[in-house]
């Protein structure tokens, strides 16, 4: 087994490989920045070319290869794991070519180990799923997609009455991805939540004074509670995605 040591993370094994797909989406992107932080070498794939400006936020890194989904060759090394973030589908057909992937994929030959991510209430709790699965309340930060009600309020937008958010919390994408990597070599199922049960509204409450009701009913959690504590603060994460934001505006 081949490894390397690394002065901030300590022992890495570098036979560690990952597939990530919807790879320059929300969660996807962060997925791939956590498993290149802990050593392993991944393939992204998405269906858009390349987003050069994206990646460079994780600089040049010899463990990083971006493929195009067209351009995939339809094979899985042996022993990877292949991370399957339906939360990116969000609304509409956004990394929608995920099912066709999942599809492809039970008919691959070789042992592979399959992450799947999901949003509270979405999935199928009565599938007995193989490898990971993972329920993921709202996340924020860097990038959140415009259908989420943080960033319709933070971009301006007028009157807000439509958005995907989850009320029953609200974690760090970064802090999710994290976890997520942690836990992603275990069979089992996992609900991930954030350390308060009113983050949601904390995060609001630095965004905007007015008063959403969220047409939210209490979720049960599926498989194992997992507290997801936050690396930083509400506010610096809120600034941080706002200054996000406004970068991306003066790009345009």
């Amino acid at each position: 087994m081949r490894k390397s040591y690394n002065k901030k993370i300590g022992v890495i094994d570098l036979n560690h490989h990952a597939i990530v797909f919807a790879a320059q989406q929300f969660l996807g992107f962060e997925l791939c920045n956590a498993l290149l932080e802990k050593g392993w070498t991944v393939t992204a794939i998405d269906e858009d070319k390349e987003t050069v400006d994206k990646w460079m936020e994780i600089g040049r890194n010899a463990n990083l290869e971006y493929v195009p989904y067209g351009e995939w060759d339809k094979n899985v090394r042996e022993g990877s794991s292949v991370f399957l973030p339906y939360y990116d589908q969000g609304r509409g057909d956004r990394a929608g070519f995920l099912t066709e992937v999942d599809k492809l994929l039970s008919k691959v030959d070789q042992p592979f180990h399959k992450i799947r991510i999901y949003s509270i209430g979405k999935g199928n709790r009565n599938l007995e799923e193989e490898g990971a699965v993972f329920y993921l309340p709202t996340l924020y930060g860097i990038h959140q997609p415009e259908e989420f009600l943080f960033t319709q309020i933070l971009t301006g937008r007028g009157e807000v009455t439509d958005y995907v958010d989850d009320p029953s919390g609200a974690i760090y994408v970064k802090d999710a991805a994290g976890m997520i990597v942690k836990l992603s070599s275990k069979k089992d199922t996992y609900t991930l939540k954030p350390l308060s049960n009113r983050s949601w509204n904390e995060v609001l409450s630095y965004i905007t004074d007015e008063i959403f009701s969220a047409d939210h009913r209490e979720i049960e959690s599926v498989g194992k509670e997992v507290i997801v504590r936050p690396s930083k603060s509400h506010r610096s994460i809120i600034d941080q995605q706002e200054k996000g934001i406004r970068l991306h505006e003066i790009e345009e």
